[in-house]
């Protein structure tokens, strides 16, 4: 339509207080992001710095070294969850020890496997752990390659090695508290008496009397594998020279203890708060207490003879035993002392709650034969012929532990905090 026409729009232009105040505004804005994108990279670097710190980096930290191989905190972790599977937070405690000696061990045996030409293929390794139900890791594998190859050194060098047939002796023994209690039971023993019998009734050594005094086979050159806590006492010496069948006259013992001994004492002073002041002389026999006391009584020096006969720790002060508080222990000798009348000797009194030295074996060999060590015995054998072998092997490793107790104890937590998710 011609006679209508369009209106145009008119724009206006900013003034430049307008300018200068969106100039302000997006400078502003722009001032707003970098500063908030600022907190924003802070925060993150902060986050990220403690889960470095705190997730990553003790893990990386190096706590043993073994020539130039090192071991993080990570390996250690792993391998101390691996040697304490299954056991409590308390045992798991007390693996840690363990597994800093245990891993410069493994590498010792590791490297040292060639030259005993023993190799561990990648099927041996992967049946291993698949028994041990561990993970293919480095400590994983790394255990499971050491028990290979301590398996494999044992069948090959301590099994072969294990001695034959060995001489063997049949032995009963006994130990008694004085000769002439040996000399009367060994006379009924040779009139017949029963050797059992006697030994569960009289011996005072509690392996012998727990046994009956029978203490089974004994093979020569092994003794100490059998007889265990008995392994020092005259034994072992009279084994190998008695005869068939006889039995031996009392053998004296001085390194057996029995469970009691006999006091002669005198007090010398009393005093409500002290106790009593007191010198005394602790035997072992009492044909030796009764005999001493009567040369006490005649005027012999207490301090001579308590440093002859005396097992008690005041014979090098002559027997004198200081101040003694009645009821301060549940021993013998303050019950005696509390009883006894000053300046006057006392009489032989037999002690239970101590121990002495001294006593006689009667022994009876009853049957000698070649016979093949006991599996208990050859299992020990090889134990130690594989344990040579590896101390020998860790001798000629450097070996560093880096670890304090508070990354032992961050080790531990790991281990046992796993256990309980």
């Amino acid at each position: 339509m011609a006679g209508k026409h369009r209106k145009e729009k008119i724009t206006r232009t900013p003034t430049k207080h307008q300018l200068s105040r969106w100039e302000r505004e997006k400078r502003l804005s722009r001032t707003i992001g970098i500063a908030t994108a600022a907190v924003i990279v802070a925060v993150l670097g902060i986050i990220g710095y403690w889960v470095y710190s705190e997730q990553v980096l003790p893990y990386q930290q190096t706590v043993i070294k073994v020539n130039d191989k090192s071991y993080n905190m990570d390996y250690f972790i792993k391998t101390l969850d691996y040697y304490s599977k299954g056991q409590s937070s308390d045992i798991t405690k007390m693996y840690a020890d363990v597994v800093a000696q245990a891993i410069p061990q493994s590498q010792a045996v590791i490297e040292g496997a060639p030259a005993e030409n023993i190799t561990v293929s990648d099927e041996e390794i992967t049946k291993e752990l698949e028994q041990m139900k561990l993970p293919r890791d480095d400590a994983g594998t790394d255990l499971v390659k050491t028990r290979i190859i301590a398996r494999k050194y044992t069948q090959q060098q301590c099994v072969p090695n294990l001695p034959g047939p060995v001489e063997q002796a049949e032995v009963q023994a006994m130990f008694l508290e004085t000769k002439s209690m040996a000399d009367d039971r060994r006379q009924k023993l040779l009139l017949g008496e029963n050797f059992t019998t006697i030994a569960a009734m009289l011996s005072l050594d509690p392996v012998t009397q727990g046994k009956k005094g029978y203490l089974g086979w004994l093979p020569k050159g092994y003794e100490d594998r059998v007889l265990g806590t008995l392994k020092d006492s005259a034994l072992k010496n009279v084994i190998s020279t008695l005869d068939v069948k006889s039995i031996s006259d009392p053998i004296y013992d001085e390194s057996m203890q029995k469970p009691f001994g006999y006091w002669v004492v005198e007090a010398l002073e009393k005093d409500d708060t002290k106790g009593v002041h007191a010198r005394g002389i602790l035997f072992s026999f009492k044909d030796d207490a009764d005999s001493v006391r009567a040369r006490l009584v005649n005027g012999e020096s207490w301090a001579d003879l308590a440093k002859q006969y005396s097992q008690h720790a005041s014979k090098d002060q002559g027997g004198d035993l200081g101040w003694v508080v009645v009821g301060s222990d549940n021993s013998q000798l303050p019950r005696l002392l509390a009883a006894q009348e000053m300046n006057k000797i006392s009489p032989v009194t037999r002690d239970d709650s101590l121990t002495t030295k001294g006593g006689y074996w009667i022994v009876q060999v009853l049957d000698r034969q070649q016979r093949p060590l006991d599996d208990s015995i050859k299992e020990t054998l090889t134990e130690e012929c594989l344990g040579g072998w590896m101390q020998g092997l860790l001798k000629q490793e450097k070996v560093e532990n880096l670890m304090d107790q508070k990354q032992k104890d961050f080790a531990i937590n790991k281990v046992i905090k796993s256990r309980s998710q």
